[in-house]
């Protein structure tokens, strides 16, 4: 390699010299994800189960059991027991049956309707019938007493369909097994957060593709270093001096862009798409290998977004664009954000969203920084 005074390298290379190097830096490129791919392979198990957790969250909160209560003596305890229950959400305690009523009606016309009502022996009052006739007026799945042996003739007389009687505090296993029944009335499933596989081969592929995704991220410095190391002799003497920066910068931007997909993006998205956009007359059944190419194909496009202004800056430290041409060009850099969201994530304005305003960010980071590093003329 020859250079003139100002360290730029001069030394003239075919198109086939080009095409021969750019493939060199390929080939190692993959050998590095090839070999995080291998040593992730053997954690595939656990890093699939920890993968799927922000879709198997949603899910779970959907399938949770609404769970009132109308308190009387002893309504700590049974607090404490439901609070023990991870497919129990407490919607807190009211002090007659009057509230109870005014509480499942404006329950019932939002997404979390209320399915269980405990209520205590001294809730009830002495007009059963009126009781009856409050409890009938809504659409309730599951009612169950608490009374203790000397308060059940309170309730001897109750004629509601389905109602239990249980003595108060009730044993562990008996609230959880009312728990069960009052969500498989509200169709809500014990499995209600498990993903699906279609065939025997599916969770091999899972293992494999997991642990690629995984690979890639790991071996991102690899990769970046090789990039970098491509473009590097169309730099000037003092630019190359930016390796390391630039390595260490590309790896955590990649890095946080995955990160950002997995813990902010998704959860929000699921619950977008599973809790708000889903009737609740659908039942979702989601497969391991729809998720994991969702998965895929969203973290590394968050992470492809966050490489944006470092891409900008090489770009014009290289003279292929500059802080005017980009400036010019942001109107139209605004709408492929939006349509570049459209086409990377699923069809909701969210995740949409989500994708579009980071790529604007970035782009205008991208302006002031392909000022500071542009191509000086020389």
């Amino acid at each position: 390699m020859t250079s003139d005074r100002t360290g730029l390298d001069t030394t003239q290379y075919t198109l086939t010299e080009h095409l021969t190097e750019l493939r060199s830096r390929l080939l190692k490129s993959l050998v590095a994800i090839l070999l995080t791919t291998i040593g992730c392979a053997a954690f595939a198990p656990t890093i699939l189960e920890y993968a799927v957790k922000p879709l198997q969250q949603v899910l779970a909160d959907r399938n949770r059991v609404e769970t009132l209560l109308v308190h009387g003596a002893g309504a700590e305890k049974i607090e404490l027991a439901l609070s023990q229950i991870s497919r129990v959400r407490y919607r807190g305690r009211v002090a007659d049956i009057e509230s109870a009523v005014s509480r499942i009606r404006q329950a019932a016309s939002t997404r979390y309707p209320i399915d269980l009502v405990l209520i205590s022996s001294q809730g009830v009052g002495e007009s059963t019938s009126l009781l009856e006739q409050q409890l009938a007026s809504v659409n309730l799945p599951e009612v169950a007493y608490l009374v203790s042996d000397s308060q059940a003739p309170e309730v001897r007389d109750l004629q509601l369909e389905g109602a239990m009687v249980l003595v108060a505090p009730p044993r562990a296993a008996v609230l959880h097994r009312l728990v069960r029944r009052a969500a498989a009335t509200g169709g809500k499933m014990q499995t209600g957060d498990k993903l699906v596989v279609l065939s025997p081969l599916e969770p091999f592929f899972a293992y494999l593709k997991i642990a690629l995704v995984c690979g890639l991220f790991l071996a991102c410095p690899l990769w970046i270093y090789q990039g970098w190391a491509f473009i590097a002799p169309g730099l000037y003497s003092h630019e190359r001096n930016f390796a390391l920066p630039v390595v260490l910068s590309g790896s955590a931007l990649f890095v946080a862009g995955g990160s950002f997909a997995y813990y902010v993006m998704f959860p929000m998205m699921f619950d977008v798409l599973i809790n708000q956009m889903m009737p609740a007359s659908l039942v979702g059944s989601f497969t391991v290998d729809n998720y994991l190419a969702l998965l895929i194909r969203v973290t590394i496009a968050f992470g492809v977004v966050f490489e944006l202004p470092l891409a900008l800056a090489l770009l014009a430290a290289v003279g292929l664009v500059n802080a005017k041409s980009l400036r010019a060009m942001r109107k139209y850099a605004i709408v492929g954000a939006f349509v570049l969201g459209a086409l990377l994530t699923p069809a909701d304005p969210l995740s949409q969203g989500m994708m579009a305003l980071p790529l604007i960010v970035f782009y205008e980071i991208g302006i002031f920084l392909a000022g500071v590093f542009g191509k000086r003329e020389g």
